[in-house]
C-alpha cells in the first residue's frame, strides 16, 4: 500500500477522533459523513452511526480518565479511512481537505495563545503563568 495514502489516513484518523471530544464535533461528524456520502454513499448510515457511537466511547472514557480508548478509536478510523481510500483512490484529496478543516477548526477552537514577557535585573525575580501558580518561598 501506498505509503503516502497510510499517512493521510492516520492523521485524518487522529484529527476525526480528536474532534470528537470539541465542540465543534457535529461539524466534524457531519463533513465525516459527506466525505462518505461522496465516495461510498452505501455506507454513509453506517458511518453516521459509528461517529455517533464512537463519540459517546470516548466522551465516557475521557470522563473515566481511560486513555486507551482513544488509541482504540484512533486505530478503529485508520481502518474505516484506508477501506474508503483502498475502494476509491479518487477520495485521497477529499480527504485531506477534512484533514486540513479538521486541524483548522481544532486551532481555532483551541485555547487563546498567550505571549508574556518580563524582564528582571539585580536579584528581581519573575514568576510567571498562564494559569493558576503556587509559590512557597522559605
Amino acid at each position: 500500500m501506498d505509503p503516502q495514502i497510510v499517512a493521510v489516513a492516520g492523521t485524518a484518523g487522529t484529527a476525526i477522533v480528536s474532534a470528537m471530544a470539541t465542540d465543534g464535533w457535529q461539524r466534524a461528524r457531519d463533513s465525516v459523513v459527506a466525505l462518505w456520502q461522496r465516495f461510498r454513499p452505501e455506507s454513509a448510515d453506517s458511518i453516521h452511526e459509528n461517529f455517533e457511537e464512537n463519540r459517546r466511547l470516548l466522551v465516557n472514557s475521557l470522563q473515566a480518565g481511560d486513555e486507551h480508548t482513544h488509541a482504540a478509536l484512533v486505530a478503529a478510523w485508520n481502518g474505516y479511512l484506508l477501506g474508503l481510500l483502498v475502494a476509491q483512490p479518487q477520495a485521497l484529496d477529499a480527504l485531506r481537505q477534512l484533514n486540513a478543516a479538521l486541524g483548522q477548526e481544532k486551532t481555532s477552537s483551541a485555547h487563546p495563545s498567550l505571549n508574556i514577557t518580563a524582564h528582571a535585573s539585580g536579584n528581581g525575580r519573575v514568576f510567571q503563568a498562564g494559569r493558576d501558580q503556587s509559590i512557597t518561598q522559605s
